[in-house]
């Protein structure tokens, strides 16, 4: 046995890949600790079981508490964490979770099983059929869990084989020397480390070149052939007749199960069942039964193993039931081709309609593969975008969900048959959503898609709701937007006075309520709002409360406002003809231009707090500044008085006129205004239009090429389009300039 350091400390050790790797240096007789950012108690307690200690989040006192020799860390712990540079400062050696994992293989008798997608569920079930042919030994550390394993990694009894999933992403494969390794598939990822495919191909060269013994690959994967079909004594599995381990005759049932004739060299060796759904599966189950073969045992006992092959690892095909009662399958899928044959076996399956939720995994891979994730989907119903999983990578500029999104909008345009998304702006979101009266319901099935924090969207959906929808509870609504487009709410509430407000915020319920004028400077998203929405259109009186003063409604319209006031010869707001909104939208927003702003004018608020607590605050509590006033956050403003002072009604008219003829010209755009605050000491428009955002399109939404500022609705624009958009014009500004552009849009 090779000998290791005594006292190794793994940086990441909640990790599946990680924890495993854990598992087996403690068995070796090491002294293990271990460390996470959030490491769950599950895993936390399981380790534990193993005599390994672990720390919450990461921190150089770990090394003075433990005292490694070395230390393992996973990609997921920048190369500049405080926990790393001291570890380097001390002399403590630092190595990768596949370096070490790769020594451990090369000193055993190693089964390395590799590829792009596959390699977990094959490694699974090639731990599951060497236990059925009596190999009660067998070890393995696999970065997935089933419970029939019970545990990510078991150490191997002496002579016994150790099954490893050999990642490939990080270059470590290379270092691995096996004994038989299994090749899955080999697709185009992981280029943001390799730099190029061909250098991806390389990598797998080289573990099937250092493989003492047999290499078995999948034949019908042209990655796979590439790489491994001229080792000698290779042997190829799959469907292709040219395969040396075959699959033929495939029948799927109903209940999801695979039946088949496995083909040896040529020779029928019978009939096969087996108990998991898909096609790919069945390559997987071969690509294990050629692992058992090049072990040594007989063709006819492993034919008869393969009947225990009747659980996936979590989340491969991972069914549940929602709590309203759809079904879900959760599934780590997050390359297009993993994507493609959860798609297939999900539309193989009794289903109403086929919806899916998808995280995308990394900044680099979404870029790198835009353009194979929308065909990966056919067949999907409705599919909800949710924002990338970033995986420790910082954002890239072409790799985020507007981005997807937009090669999805593409796609669908070359090929109407492929879904469009709705762009999600989270999970809680989505859960909200699909839990929601648009959501999904009997029979029908939902994939939830991803290998990042998306997990959770299950135990969202599988809870019953905390509070059942009350008696006499408003009817769900639509209302419009300035953008042209119609929005949803699940209830709509109009309120004709004080009274009325304080009643609808009083009874909001589960799921809030939001205020709404007159859908100015703001973009309701496809997924729609979750509780009420109050509409102020009956709070929309104007009175005179003294010479120059007035109490105004919040729901009236600014135009209808600017108006009276110029009919009363009372000046002071001529700045603001020409933005549109109303009285509390422009209170909430301070809205202004350089000439001043509304806020300049108020003398005092009334405003209702959530529960309908009644509140007043003069100009000075009110906190106003540049497109914002403090004492209104989580507020609904009701009332506001003005002071104002007198003037001739022709010459605030002139002024009127002219501070409209200086603003954007409007007509003819279906549009909120201006889609971004000015950074402090320039223009938004300015740096958009220094990045070349003029005329950018995604779906019907476009970019103004008079104002860079200014998003319209074009015909078909949906919410998400112009979402999108603005997503890209904002990452387009942070890597030309640097500058984080703030939203004024408001996103519900």
């Amino acid at each position: 046995m090779e000998a290791f350091p005594q006292r190794i400390h793994c940086l990441g050790v909640g990790g599946i890949g990680v924890s495993g790797l854990a598992a087996l240096l403690r068995a070796r007789g090491c002294e293990v600790s271990g460390c996470d950012a959030s490491p769950s108690p599950a895993m936390r307690d399981w380790l534990a079981a193993r005599g390994i200690a672990v720390r919450e989040g990461h921190s150089p006192a770990h090394l003075v508490e433990f005292r490694p020799d070395f230390v393992v860390r996973t990609p997921a712990v920048p190369d500049a964490h405080p926990e790393l540079a001291a570890a380097r400062a001390a002399g403590i050696p630092v190595a990768s979770r596949g370096e070490v994992l790769a020594r451990i293989v090369n000193a055993s008798r190693g089964v390395a099983v590799c590829g792009t997608h596959g390699k977990t569920t094959t490694a699974c079930f090639a731990v599951a059929l060497l236990r059925a042919l009596g190999g009660d030994g067998t070890g393995w550390c696999i970065g997935g869990f089933s419970r029939g394993m019970g545990g990510v990694a078991r150490p191997p009894d002496p002579g016994a084989p150790l099954v490893v999933e050999a990642d490939e992403s990080d270059g470590t494969l290379a270092l691995y020397r096996p004994c038989v390794t299994v090749v899955t598939s080999v697709d185009a990822d992981h280029l943001e480390h390799f730099g190029s495919f061909d250098a991806l191909l390389d990598c797998f060269r080289r573990v099937c070149a250092a493989t003492s013994g047999t290499v078995a690959y999948c034949a019908d994967d042209a990655g796979a052939a590439r790489v491994a079909a001229a080792v000698p004594g290779a042997m190829g599995y799959g469907f292709s007749a040219g395969a040396r381990l075959r699959a033929a005759n495939l029948e799927t049932v109903p209940d999801g199960s695979s039946t088949f004739d496995v083909i040896l060299d040529g020779a029928p060796l019978g009939r096969a069942t087996l108990a998991v759904p898909g096609r790919h599966n069945v390559l997987n189950a071969l690509g294990a039964f050629g692992a058992c073969l090049a072990l040594g045992h007989a063709p006819a006992d492993a034919l008869s193993a393969l009947g225990a092959l009747r659980e996936l690892p979590g989340r491969r095909f991972e069914r549940h039931v929602a709590a309203a009662r759809f079904e879900i399958v959760s599934d780590y899928s997050h390359h297009p081709a993993e994507i493609r044959a959860l798609v297939e076996t999900a539309l193989s399956r009794p289903h109403r309609r086929l919806a899916a939720v998808f995280q995308p995994h990394r900044f680099s891979r979404t870029k790198a593969l835009a353009a194979d994730f929308p065909p990966a989907f056919r067949g999907v119903g409705e599919l909800l975008l949710l924002p990338v999983y970033a995986a420790s990578e910082p954002p890239l500029r072409g790799g985020t969900s507007a981005d997807l999104y937009r090669a999805f909008r593409l796609a669908n345009a070359d090929d109407p048959s492929l879904p469009v998304p709705r762009l999600a702006t989270g999970l809680e979101a989505a859960a909200a959503y699909l839990s929601g009266p648009a959501g999904l319901g009997p029979e029908d099935v939902l994939l939830v898609v991803g290998a990042g924090s998306v997990v959770s969207l299950v135990d969202a959906l599988e809870r019953p709701p905390d509070v059942a929808p009350s008696a006499g509870a408003p009817a769900p609504g639509r209302f419009s937007l300035s953008y042209g487009i119609e929005a949803t709410a699940d209830a709509l509430v109009d309120v004709a006075d004080e009274d009325a407000l304080a009643r609808a915020l009083a009874d909001a319920g589960r799921g809030g309520v939001r205020v709404l004028g007159q859908g100015t400077n703001l973009l309701v998203t496809d997924l729609g709002v979750r509780g009420r929405v109050i509409r102020l259109g009956g709070l929309n009186a104007f009175a005179r409360t003294g010479d120059e003063t007035v109490a105004v409604g919040c729901g009236l319209p600014g135009a209808a406002l600017l108006a009276r006031l110029r009919d009363a010869g009372l000046s002071g707001l001529e700045c603001m003809a020409g933005i549109p909104g109303t009285v509390g939208g422009w209170l909430a927003m301070n809205a202004g231009t350089r000439f001043g702003a509304v806020g300049d004018c108020v003398e005092e608020v009334v405003a209702y707090a959530p529960g309908g607590a009644r509140t007043v605050a003069r100009a000075a509590e009110c906190g106003f500044g540049y497109r914002r006033c403090a004492f209104l956050a989580g507020k609904v403003a009701a009332r506001v008085h003005l002071r104002l002072r007198r003037d001739d009604p022709a010459a605030i008219a002139a002024r009127m006129a002219d501070f409209r003829a200086k603003r954007f010209d409007f007509s003819g755009l279906r549009t909120a205004g201006s889609v971004f605050k000015n950074p402090e000491g320039t223009s938004a428009g300015r740096l958009l239009d220094e990045a070349g955002c003029k005329g950018l399109r995604v779906g019907g939404a476009f970019v103004s090429d008079r104002h860079a500022n200014i998003v319209a609705a074009g015909d078909g624009a949906t919410a998400s389009d112009i979402l999108a958009l603005i997503g890209i014009m904002h990452d387009a500004v942070l890597e030309r300039s640097g500058v984080d552009l703030e939203r004024e849009i408001r996103v519900w």
